[in-house]
């Protein structure tokens, strides 16, 4: 059912336009609504043309802020953060259900070219991921995504977004400390603009390499090993999120991202060591 959009609205006074997978957006809405949206998701170089649009607008209406999606009213919120959120957060379901339906399956990862091999570093929240991804980009390789990848046919690509970095976790990359501590801050998190991080990088489709787990045994000892297979497809299931495919081809898709792929195992420990393992050859 369409809803009424409500007809008292302040005038945007800004605009902010992006790319977003398949989707070309265009936000508009006051100076501080569209600064937080820059923040969060960054304008980064695709490569392909988009095929959908998405327009939304940020309206300030009595002391209420008033999101709209295509002329069409979609949320209301107290305050900016909760009208930029609404946004954030439908922009991208509806970029993951086009990607999807284009074959492309989502999995929970940071994407990052070592040394020149695709690399997918994959592991539950809390084990490390964003901080080892910093501390990468600081040693000068390409980290394209902190949060979200997606797969297929064996290739990858990141999803476009803001790193974010947990309290404290700038302490562990010092080379960044004053950018994140200056980052907006959504509760314990700040996020990040990775172009203030790394010179731009356009976002590039490519085979993936290896498939690397991480772990956290509570030794802070890093240690690596081989891992088969088997490992690493379970461990892709359990990151990834079902969005519009079956569970049979989001399991197909897994197969043949994992199919030639090496595989390894990295135990959470010093920043540098996890990186020497990152680079060390098999065999």
């Amino acid at each position: 059912m369409r809803r009424a959009t409500p007809e008292r609205r302040s005038t945007p006074i800004a605009r902010f336009e992006l790319q977003l997978l398949w989707h070309r957006i265009s936000v508009d809405g006051d100076d501080e609504a569209i600064e937080r949206l820059r923040a969060i998701v960054p304008a980064l170089r695709h490569p392909f043309e988009p095929v959908r649009e998405q327009t939304y607008s940020i309206h300030r209406v009595d002391g209420v802020y008033v999101v709209d999606e295509e002329g069409d009213h979609l949320d209301s919120a107290a305050d900016v953060d909760g009208a930029v959120d609404a946004v954030y957060v439908r922009a991208y379901r509806r970029a993951f259900e086009l990607a999807s339906l284009k074959g492309w399956v989502r999995v929970h990862a940071v994407t990052a070219d070592v040394a020149g091999r695709r690399m997918l570093l994959v592991g539950p929240s809390g084990v490390g991921k964003t901080t080892l991804a910093l501390h990468l980009l600081a040693a000068g390789e390409q980290v394209q995504g902190d949060e979200s990848v997606l797969v297929r046919r064996g290739a990858s690509m990141a999803v476009p977004r803001g790193f974010h970095v947990k309290r404290g976790g700038e302490s562990a990359v010092p080379a960044f400390a004053s950018i994140v501590a200056a980052s907006p801050r959504a509760g314990d998190v700040a996020v990040v603009d990775p172009h203030r991080l790394a010179p731009e990088t356009p976002l590039r489709v490519a085979p993936i390499d290896e498939i690397v787990l991480l772990g956290d045994d509570g030794s802070g000892i890093t240690r690596w090993s081989p891992v088969d297979r088997a490992a690493v497809l379970q461990a892709l299931i359990r990151e990834s999120f079902v969005v519009t495919e079956t569970k049979n081809v989001l399991v197909g898709t897994l197969v043949d991202a994992s199919g030639n792929a090496a595989g390894r195992s990295i135990i959470r420990g010093p920043l540098d060591a996890m990186s020497d393992a990152l680079h060390a050859p098999f065999g």
